[in-house]
């Protein structure tokens, strides 16, 4: 890692006035050589500060900026009168929203955090034991047991020192940034900048440690063209200072537990523009982005009753009330402290092959490589004679490449886990029992109609497998050492044994005949989706007829 004084996101806040006044001034620019029609920007604007009042009134959260209601009174007063010039109304509201998104920094609470870290993830993945690590270096060999680092790892280190690292993990569980800032720190990397929902700011103590980290916030709920200007020319400056920085593309956590498919354009795109603005300004030479997919593999996601809850509703496939968050629940609330304090569990942090702005993998040396292993000349690419690339191509189709491409990591480099597979299997063997019914009529089956005799898993479970094998064998997923090695007794019991190990109601567990049951089948469906998208459907189906479950 580079000395603490040589970290762009220092520079950053040093420079903190002067960085957003370039975010303004790119915003300005951005807008006025979008909508050359004064009236009709002028209207936008109206709008704009319409939907903030609404917001205010309907939607306003604890974060909001007390002064938000006489600000936008201020501005609509400025814009009604005519007589103030529509660039000075944009600066007013850009700078608004630039200083309620900017990071902070503070290498003190940044140290403090690492620390923090260590002590919360070995808490969690490690039971309570007669001796406990005692240093922050023995906490770190620790967790080095339990969370797992595979992948493109040297390779992201070296490129970390040529150019621009922008981290693009899955995103599970609010528990996700916790362990991105340990894998990061742990990979000697310098601290990265990162984008959070500003709805995470309304705790007071998380605020407080995330303004100090790096953190800007974003606010989904606003969508006028000022905020996503300003939004978009603050992440492009932040990599143009050289800060590495992590967002989550597909949004907000995957409510179905399944890998994102559907990612977000936008933050995306400013990594392709930040890239071609430095071609433009430094020629050949000039510092080069990196996007480095990451997939975050849970045996557990604590979030993941209520998430799917969400997507059920959402799906039309759940009739009745969420249930309530056991967290809120004093019982529950201590059983889960007592399974948080006695039960082990790990996790593996996947490094996908990091990828130019065109979606193409890169090596060690930094250079990019086609599908077919071609050298790719990225710069050749993005200027011809110094011109720009063809407006008909255009930034949004390199950005939907680049989506395409980190879609594609997602599932290649998905690392499966014990509990993935049973979970999976157990599911569609409960799935294929009811096949006559629709989906939210089997969701509201009584959880005693399912039932898998141990056999039949375990058949199902040597056949799905010898196909994930040759999926791992051809490079398109990743296979935890324990599903590599061992006997499939032991690996269904391994899974079912970590599945949902936090959840008060299990999602699969054996009875006292030995045979399958589940106590909490929409918390099964959420961890059965984390294999959709690669074909073991058809696997079980071909396998059918004499897998009957009863």
């Amino acid at each position: 890692m580079p000395p603490a004084k040589d970290w762009p996101i220092i520079r950053v806040h040093k420079e903190r006035l002067a960085f957003l006044q370039h975010v303004v001034e790119q915003t300005i620019r951005d807008i006025t050589a979008l909508r050359t029609d004064q009236t009709a920007l002028r209207k936008e604007l109206m709008s704009c500060i319409a939907s903030e009042q609404e917001r205010i009134e309907k939607k306003a959260w604890r974060v909001d900026a007390s002064g938000d209601p006489n600000f936008w009174l201020a501005v609509i007063e400025e814009l009604e009168v005519g007589k103030v010039d529509l660039a000075v109304i944009i600066r007013k509201i850009a700078m608004h929203y630039a200083q309620e998104m900017a990071a902070e920094f503070s290498r003190w609470h940044y140290y403090l955090a690492q620390g923090a870290a260590s002590y919360v993830l070995n808490r969690l993945l490690n039971p309570i034991r007669p001796s406990w690590p005692r240093t922050l270096s023995q906490l770190r060999i620790k967790l080095q047991e339990k969370i797992h680092i595979i992948g493109a790892v040297k390779t992201l280190r070296q490129l970390a020192h040529q150019g621009t690292i922008v981290m693009v993990p899955t995103h599970t569980s609010h528990f996700d940034s916790v362990l991105m800032w340990w894998v990061i720190h742990t990979l000697g990397l310098p601290p990265y900048i990162y984008g959070a929902g500003i709805n995470l700011f309304n705790c007071p103590f998380f605020a407080y440690f995330m303004r100090k980290l790096g953190a800007y916030k974003i606010d989904r709920r606003r969508k006028n063209i000022v905020y996503l200007s300003t939004l978009k020319a603050y992440s492009t400056l932040a990599f143009q200072y050289g800060c590495h920085s992590l967002f989550y593309p597909g949004g907000m956590r995957s409510r179905s537990g399944s890998l994102e498919t559907a990612l977000k354009l936008g933050l995306l795109g400013t990594v392709v523009e930040a890239q071609h603005i430095n071609y433009q300004l430094y020629g050949p030479a000039a510092p080069r982005l990196f996007v480095v997919p990451v997939i975050l593999s849970y045996h557990f996601v604590l979030e993941a009753p209520s998430l799917i809850e969400d997507y059920l509703k959402k799906q039309g496939l759940q009739r009745n009330a969420s249930r309530p968050d056991i967290h809120a629940i004093p019982s529950k609330l201590f059983k889960f402290i007592c399974k948080l304090a006695t039960i082990s569990s790990s996790m593996v942090v996947s490094i996908g092959r990091p990828l130019d702005v065109l979606g193409n993998e890169v090596d060690e040396a930094g250079q990019s490589y086609d599908e077919q292993g071609a050298s790719i000349n990225t710069y050749s690419y993005f200027c011809n004679n110094g011109d720009n690339i063809p407006a008909s191509q255009g930034f949004k189709e390199v950005t939907r490449k680049l989506c395409q491409a980190t879609v594609q990591s997602f599932y290649k480099y998905n690392c499966v886990l014990s509990s993935h597979l049973v979970a999976f299997i157990a599911f569609a063997l409960m799935r294929q029992e009811h096949a006559n019914l629709d989906l939210r009529l089997f969701f509201e089956l009584p959880t005693y109609e399912f039932l898998i005799p141990y056999g039949i898993l375990e058949r199902t479970f040597i056949q799905v497998r010898k196909v994930l094998l040759k999926l791992y064998t051809s490079e398109r997923i990743k296979i935890a050492e324990h599903l590599q090695r061992g006997s499939i007794a032991e690996m269904i019991i391994h899974g079912i044994a970590n599945l949902g190990v936090y959840h008060v109601r299990k999602p699969l567990l054996r009875n006292k005949a030995g045979d399958i049951i589940t106590q909490d089948l929409h918390t099964l469906f959420y961890y059965h989706n984390r294999l959709v998208g690669y074909g073991f459907e058809k696997c079980i189906e071909q396998i059918g007829g004499s897998n009957r479950c009863r």
